[in-house]
């Protein structure tokens, strides 16, 4: 009986396991980006929901963040805008290990000099 408690307490909780929520920092291509995931909801795939902010204004700000999380392989998406873009598309995704995420990053616009090609990141859990 008490081990299916401990089971059932680790499910409610969401504790143990691979846990992201929390501020993660990377820099690729000039780009400073900062992941702050606030919430992790547990099922067969990981969802997870934030915001993504830049040091790139004029083609993204702060915008909300998505993300999901299958085993060790992370996914990340956002849209925002900039002064310069009205819509900019940021892709990550890669590989989760405790506090280092390593993967690409991926940026869309509609302003060209706004666009990054898929490039390799490695994000560190702040």
């Amino acid at each position: 009986m008490k081990k299916w408690v401990v089971g059932m307490a680790l499910v409610v909780c969401g504790c143990g396991g691979n846990n992201l929520v929390g501020t993660w920092k990377g820099s690729v291509s000039g780009w400073d980006v900062t992941l702050n995931v606030k919430d992790q909801v547990s099922s067969t795939i990981v969802a997870m929901t934030g915001t993504i902010s830049t040091n790139k204004t004029a083609c993204f700000n702060n915008a909300p963040l998505s993300g999901t999380l299958a085993e060790t392989t992370v996914d990340f998406g956002a849209v925002g805008s900039g002064s310069e873009s009205s819509t900019t598309v940021i892709q990550i995704d890669g590989e989760y290990d405790g506090d280092k995420i390593t993967g690409f990053f991926e940026a869309t616009s509609v302003t060209d000099a706004c666009d990054v090609a898929r490039t390799p990141v490695t994000l560190t859990r702040q």
